[in-house]
């Protein structure tokens, strides 16, 4: 079988040609087409890493944002949290300190008053005393106490020391001396020359002698001269027993103050 050369070499330029005609016109164009959206594909996904990237790096900074907002609340819930306790333990403390002065309070305006009822109570019972004593005392006055009176005076004159007994003498020598007898009962004539005679015969000089009744000695006599006075009678000796009464109750109230204000004051 024989070769046709010519036809053979045809061919083969053919063929020749075609591939410069398919690698100029296709194969270039294609592979330039490849290439192009190879790179473009490649392109897109560096950008799609890159915005992947910038995504996990806003969601990193969103959440890391996140996180100090969440322990910023915690911290400010924390400090928000002891404020108020705080807040309520000095409100509560004040409260708490404003009721117990007032309940001191309280109570020492009810031991106020208390005292002062107890000690005026106390007073009015003194001198109520004091006044039904006067009272009896009237009631049981007669001819016999008044002589037994007058006896008692005499006596306490006689009592008189020497140094006063001059006085009284040269207080009666001026002319402006006055002599005053006051009694609870009136005196008869002989009471009063009896008394007269006495003072007389005890100053060694004579004496003039004025007498005056005064009810609210209760069994006394009084002897005024010139300023000085010597008297026995029942009215000083209760007035000083009201006023011991009366001091008695007001040092027991000082006690008994003193020893319920201790407890209150601990």
């Amino acid at each position: 079988m024989s070769i046709d050369w010519f036809t053979f070499t045809a061919q083969i330029l053919n063929f020749l040609v075609l591939v410069w005609l398919l690698t100029h016109f296709l194969y270039q164009p294609i592979t330039k087409a490849m290439q192009e959206r190879q790179q473009k594909i490649a392109d897109e996904h560096q950008k799609a890493l890159e915005l992947q990237q910038q995504a996990a790096a806003e969601v990193a900074e969103f959440e890391e944002k996140t996180a100090e907002l969440t322990h910023a609340k915690d911290e400010l819930l924390a400090e928000a949290g002891k404020e108020i306790q705080s807040w309520r333990e000095e409100h509560l403390a004040r409260a708490r300190k404003e009721v117990d002065q007032e309940k001191e309070d309280w109570y020492r305006a009810l031991h106020r008053e208390r005292e002062s009822f107890l000690r005026e109570a106390r007073v009015r019972m003194a001198g109520h005393i004091h006044h039904m004593s006067q009272c009896v005392l009237k009631e049981l006055a007669n001819a016999d106490l008044q002589q037994q009176t007058i006896s008692v005076f005499l006596e306490r004159i006689s009592r008189i020391e020497e140094q006063q007994k001059l006085k009284f003498r040269d207080l009666l020598r001026t002319p402006e001396s006055r002599v005053l007898v006051e009694s609870a009962l009136e005196l008869e004539q002989s009471d009063r020359d009896r008394i007269s005679k006495f003072v007389s015969d005890f100053l060694d000089i004579q004496v003039d002698i004025e007498y005056r009744e005064r009810p609210d000695l209760i069994c006394g006599i009084d002897l005024h001269i010139s300023g000085y006075k010597v008297a026995w009678n029942l009215q000083e000796p209760l007035e000083e027993l009201e006023e011991e009464f009366v001091r008695s109750l007001n040092e027991v109230i000082t006690l008994e103050s003193g020893v319920e204000s201790t407890p209150s004051a601990s």
